[in-house]
């Protein structure tokens, strides 16, 4: 069994069809329009409402349905547009618990952990250096 899954479409003006809004469909968009691309190549605009306002979907749900929008969390994507969280991070990322299990790892070492051994490499690098500086000066006199 196959689960259905609803696409918003728009039948554009002109003959080109129903358009599904989708990355691979939809060109450009401006406030006044949306200029959108068929499966066959055709180009068309959708022009928006002439008396739209927007942001008025949030207050007309909240007259329709007062006591959910008093139980919203800003949580997800509705923390990022509300500027409460600049990312969102999914439970359960794989990356992520790879990076755990690494770090617990006995053999596990980090730029920290070397620090020692790659200062006294510079150390005896810079002592080289001088030796051989002070070698080519004692030649030219």
């Amino acid at each position: 069994m196959k689960n259905a899954v609803p696409t918003f479409v728009v039948d554009a003006p002109g003959g080109g069809g129903k358009i599904a809004i989708q990355p691979n469909y939809l060109i450009s968009q401006s406030p006044d329009k949306v200029v959108l691309r068929n499966f066959e190549g055709v180009i068309s605009s959708y022009p928006e409402p002439e008396n739209y306002v927007p942001g008025r979907a949030d207050d007309y749900f909240a007259e329709i349905y007062p006591e959910v929008m008093k139980e919203k969390e800003q949580i997800g994507i509705s923390a990022i547009f509300e500027d409460q969280s600049t990312s969102y991070t999914p439970e359960g990322l794989a990356r992520l618990k790879r990076r755990e299990s690494y770090s617990d790892r006995p053999d596990h070492e980090t730029l920290k952990s070397r620090r020692a051994k790659r200062d006294e490499l510079k150390e005896k690098k810079f002592l080289a250096q001088q030796k051989k500086d002070s070698e080519a000066e004692g030649q030219t006199q």
